[in-house]
C-alpha cells in the first residue's frame, strides 16, 4: 500500500506520556517513504515499523522529528545527506530486524543524524560482525 495523503491524515495520532506527538503508520505494507510533508512537521515521532521499507530516504523537511521507529522492515540503505538536510533533530532510530549488513549503512546513519544518541540494530546481519558495537 502506498503512503498517500489520505493514509497520513487518517492514521492514528497520539501524545505520549512525555508530551511528544507521534503518528503510527505500523503494518501498512508501505514500500517507500513518500508524502510525509502532509504531516506539516507536527510530529516528534514517526512509527513506520513492520512495513516493506528497504531504503531510508526521501524525507521532506521535518525539523521537529526526533525519533524514528523502523523495526521489522528490510532497510539496507540510508541516505545520510537527505536525513542531515531534512531531519536534523533526529536523536533516536530503531532499526531492529532490518537488513543492515555493512558499515557503510551505519556510517551514513551517523553522518545523516549528527544529534543521534540512540540506535538499535538488534536482529540485523551487521550485529554478527566482531566488534560491531565499537564502530
Amino acid at each position: 500500500m502506498r503512503l498517500s495523503a489520505n493514509i497520513l491524515q487518517s492514521a492514528e495520532q497520539r501524545t505520549d506520556p512525555l508530551g511528544s506527538r507521534e503518528i503510527l503508520l505500523r503494518s501498512l505494507a508501505i514500500p517507500t517513504i513518500e508524502h510525509l510533508s502532509v504531516t506539516r512537521d507536527q510530529f516528534d515521532t514517526i512509527d513506520l515499523s513492520n512495513n516493506h521499507l528497504t531504503r531510508l530516504e526521501n524525507f521532506p523537511r521535518l525539523e521537529r522529528l526526533s525519533c524514528l521507529y523502523l523495526g521489522g522492515n528490510g532497510i539496507n540503505y540510508v541516505d545520510g545527506k537527505n536525513l542531515k538536510k531534512n531531519c536534523p533533530g533526529v536523536t533516536t532510530v530503531i532499526l531492529s530486524g532490518n537488513g543492515v549488513k555493512g558499515w557503510n549503512v551505519i556510517g551514513e546513519l551517523g553522518s545523516g543524524c549528527p544529534k543521534l544518541d540512540f540506535v538499535s540494530l538488534v536482529g540485523n546481519p551487521v550485529t554478527r560482525r566482531q566488534h560491531y558495537r565499537l564502530y
